[in-house]
């Protein structure tokens, strides 16, 4: 990836990941690092039993800052992240302890810090047809480390079909969205996936279920704040 820009809210997630506390830091969006981003790795770490939501609407709008939240159903954790740094139409995503998301239009690029990570996937086909609310064929590559710790593709021929209309509530706030179903099949071993993706009348993803590996399974990720 070429040079980060980083802005005020990587420079504070990168003063609080790295435990500096010297650099003045805006107080109010770092108690929502502080409270709200959680750990994601389980494996490592479990995260401790929640007695409420991980960030409420009303944390959200004091943040006034692109927010989302990612929820992982195979371990039951949740965090929010932060925008770490952006390359063209690439957006990467932080949390707390570090697990990182690359989106492209909404579609999930990359992933760093599951454990069983997607290094890196082919969306040309789906950045373009996803914000257009259009139907599409295409073909992706999504590549792992293997186990001898080589690179494995995974080669799938996938078709984005437009779903018709449909409010999408996101943490508490209405959304009207297009469903878009991204169903993807591998030519080898019977493999499959099905995405979804919630769509705004100007592309903004709002909500999304997204394949990330075998391991990890799918992931949810929702657009908390622009």
């Amino acid at each position: 990836m070429k040079t980060r820009k980083l802005g005020l809210a990587a420079l504070l997630a990168a003063s609080v990941l790295g435990g500096c506390g010297n650099a003045p830091v805006d107080t109010s969006i770092n108690s929502i690092i502080r409270g709200s981003l959680q750990t994601i790795v389980a494996a490592v770490r479990p995260a401790p039993e929640r007695t409420g939501p991980v960030i409420t609407r009303a944390e959200v709008e004091a943040a006034a800052m692109p927010l989302i939240l990612i929820d992982v159903p195979v371990t039951g954790d949740q965090a929010t992240a932060i925008v770490f740094g952006t390359n063209g139409n690439s957006v990467t995503w932080i949390t707390l302890n570090g697990v990182t998301l690359t989106l492209k239009e909404g579609a999930l690029f990359s992933t760093r810090g599951l454990g069983p990570d997607l290094l890196a996937a082919t969306t040309s086909g789906l950045e373009t047809a996803l914000p257009r609310r259009a139907p599409a064929r295409y073909a992706r590559d999504l590549r792992y480390i293997a186990g001898d710790e080589s690179i494995r593709k995974d080669r799938f021929f996938c078709e984005l079909a437009n779903e018709g209309g449909e409010d999408r509530v996101v943490l508490q706030m209405r959304h009207s969205t297009t469903r878009m179903r991204e169903s993807c099949y591998a030519m080898e071993g019977g493999r499959e996936f099905t995405n979804l993706y919630w769509v705004g009348a100007d592309g903004m993803v709002w909500d999304s279920r997204q394949w990330v590996s075998d391991q990890a399974g799918y992931i949810h990720v929702q657009r908390l704040h622009r």
